[in-house]
């Protein structure tokens, strides 16, 4: 009687897709990256559970000499100015926690101010009330070439504007200054820089996912039998 020959057969889940992905799910390189994302999840929660203080600036031309028969003039102490550009500078509160004016560093060290540059005259400055918070007690004090900025309480999502008049076209203006568990104020990006800032991070998160898993697959690939 003829012997039937036995056919050797491999495993069907050695070489099945889904059993080599979830090989992959239980590796050590998924538990690296899985470590690795924990970390930024972790550092992005703590970073936003600050205190953030952000600031932007905007600049216009009130009055402009170029217009001589429009009828507009604009009296500051006593003197005719043909040239006024206002800056409003906001700073917020863009944290999940209030910012006490006690916990911001004092006058002579690093309180919370508006640097003037060496060419720029300011005219007058004042509180913008229209684009203030009106729950936030501000005020402004004048220290050689700042304006420094005073109030009570910063709560999440609160503003404080300043406006500011100048016969220059500045618009660099910044708000400079510390306080506990703030140690930069950083300037607000604008709608199109922070969609192309998230999806950078987003492809280069995912770069780097697919990266580690082609990787490890071509490291675990299989063999050719011969």
């Amino acid at each position: 009687m003829p012997v039937k020959p036995k056919i050797s057969r491999r495993p069907y889940h050695n070489k099945g897709l889904l059993y080599r992905f979830w090989k992959f799910l239980l590796s050590d390189t998924m538990a690296f990256m899985m470590g690795i994302l924990a970390i930024i999840i972790g550092y992005y929660q703590f970073y936003i559970s600050r205190p953030i203080l952000e600031y932007s600036t905007v600049t216009g031309k009130l009055i402009s000499s170029s217009a001589p028969d429009s009828g507009l003039h604009l009296h500051i102490n006593g003197t005719n100015y043909q040239n006024i550009y206002k800056s409003t500078v906001s700073l917020t509160n863009n944290g999940e926690e209030a910012l006490s004016g006690e916990d911001v560093s004092p006058l002579g060290h690093d309180p919370i101010r508006i640097p003037i540059p060496q060419n720029v005259k300011i005219l007058y400055y004042g509180i913008d009330y229209d684009n203030t918070s009106p729950e936030v007690d501000a005020k402004l004090l004048r220290e050689d070439k700042d304006i420094v900025i005073k109030f009570g309480y910063l709560n999440p999502g609160n503003s404080i504007a300043v406006n500011l008049f100048s016969e220059q076209d500045f618009e660099n203006y910044k708000v400079v200054g510390s306080a506990v568990g703030v140690n930069q104020i950083t300037k607000s990006l604008n709608n199109h820089q922070s969609r192309k800032i998230l999806v950078l991070g987003i492809m280069l998160i995912l770069s780097c996912y697919i990266l580690f898993t082609l990787l490890y697959f071509h490291k675990h690939r299989r063999l050719p039998r011969i």
